[in-house]
């Protein structure tokens, strides 16, 4: 049973229901300054910190060296696990999509066995956590001294950065696997419901919400699961039922629409006027459409069994990304074609940062993996407790990763 039918099938077992989305804004929101209705001017962090999926709006920004050629375990932090009361499944660790988030001395992340952790970025000492009704799988974003998630519980949270103390909320009515997106200071996130919503940062107010379809029935891995990719003003996201939309960043309203051809849970990245959208198994394909236009460029793949499942990252005229048969890819930015490939032992789905001439990436195989970016070549690995399914945080030459059976670890 493949990831789709595993998943629809908790959804027809919950009996779930489309629910109508709610807001809250909890007392105490008001503990952090504003300036003419705005977050005040907090420090957001030093310029080498990754405060989203992938750094930047774009999808672009994947940490700071200097990488060594080995890697060692500097400390580790063990999760805790979650049982789930559909299916009695056990879930532990980060998820395939929850990447960390870094900023100053502080690591924040999410975890599967219903947690979220804020962590001394050191140490891995514990400073606070949050429990919640079900998983956080998607990753997270800081901005001026408040932290955003969304949760498989329907909810999309605003915590206090270094307290923990949730400051408003928003139930979307259907699990929230996406990411949040910052862009001019403001909130954006996709989720199971179909929706592109965009917040108030400071508040949590809806400023607009767009239905970009893809929604196939109740519950189980539908909607748009991609973290909105932002670029001049516009946004990204790709459904469960093969659309990438374009919409306009200020008022949702849809620019364009191209088609994918399959669920496309990898989010966007956009680079040099291109934006890169990757599939899975009934259209494997990674796509590079017009930016402005959504004209479809190039396509790579066809043959993969299962497509891809990990974000592509753009960088320096190239494209790197991972596979479902195991291997990593650098592919001509301009033309799709291949550079060079790498052999894993088993499946991709960790999305790759590439820093200091270096692509890091996880794969089912326990390992992160570290290749040259020029030429493909291995450069060294280690092994670790469990399947490494989701994506590096890298600052300052440090490598923050967690696995799917409850370990998190920095390695330098």
């Amino acid at each position: 049973m493949d990831r789709r039918q595993f998943l629809q099938g908790l959804a027809a077992g919950a009996g779930a229901a489309w629910l109508a989305p709610r807001f809250s804004s909890i007392a105490g929101a008001d503990a952090l300054p504003r300036v003419a209705g705005v977050l005040a001017a907090l420090p957001h962090g030093r310029g080498t910190d990754v405060t989203m999926f992938r750094g930047n709006p774009a999808h672009t920004f994947y940490g700071t060296g200097p990488l060594r050629d080995q890697l060692q375990i500097i400390w580790t932090f063990q999760m805790g696990n979650f049982t789930s009361p559909i299916s009695g499944k056990v879930w532990s660790g980060t998820g395939w999509t929850g990447t960390a988030v870094a900023v100053d001395d502080w690591l924040y992340v999410g975890s599967q066995d219903s947690f979220f952790y804020a962590l001394d970025r050191s140490t891995g000492k514990l400073r606070w956590k949050y429990k919640a009704d079900a998983m956080f799988k998607g990753s997270c974003a800081y901005f001026a001294g408040r932290v955003f998630t969304g949760c498989v519980d329907d909810e999309i949270r605003c915590f206090h950065a270094k307290t923990g103390q949730v400051l408003w909320s928003y139930n979307t009515g259907t699990d929230c696997d996406s990411s949040p997106t910052i862009y001019k200071g403001r909130v954006y996130i996709a989720g199971e419901s179909g929706f592109v919503h965009c917040f108030r940062a400071d508040t949590g107010a809806l400023i607009w919400r767009t239905f970009v379809d893809g929604r196939e029935g109740p519950g189980g891995s539908n909607g748009a699961e991609t973290t909105p990719a932002i670029w001049e003003d516009r946004v990204y996201v790709a459904n469960f039922s093969g659309d990438l939309f374009c919409l306009r960043a200020d008022t949702g309203a849809v620019l364009w629409k191209a088609r994918t051809g399959d669920d496309t849970d990898a989010s966007c990245a956009v680079a040099d006027g291109l934006v890169f959208a990757a599939s899975e198994e009934r259209s494997p394909y990674l796509f590079a459409f017009d930016a402005r236009s959504g004209v479809e460029k190039w396509r790579f793949g066809g043959s993969f069994a299962r497509g891809f499942w990990a974000t592509p990252a753009p960088a320096g005229g190239r494209v790197y990304i991972g596979a479902e048969n195991g291997r990593m890819y650098c592919l001509d930015g301009r033309t799709g074609k291949v550079i060079w490939e790498y052999a894993a032992e088993q499946s991709i789905w960790s999305s790759p940062a590439v820093v200091d001439n270096r692509v890091i990436f996880g794969s089912y195989d326990s390992h992160v993996h570290m290749v040259a970016a020029d030429t493909g070549k291995a450069i060294t690995k280690i092994q670790l407790h469990g399947r490494v399914l989701s994506s590096p945080c890298v600052v300052g030459g440090r490598i923050y990763i967690g696995t799917a059976e409850g370990m998190f670890y920095c390695l330098g």
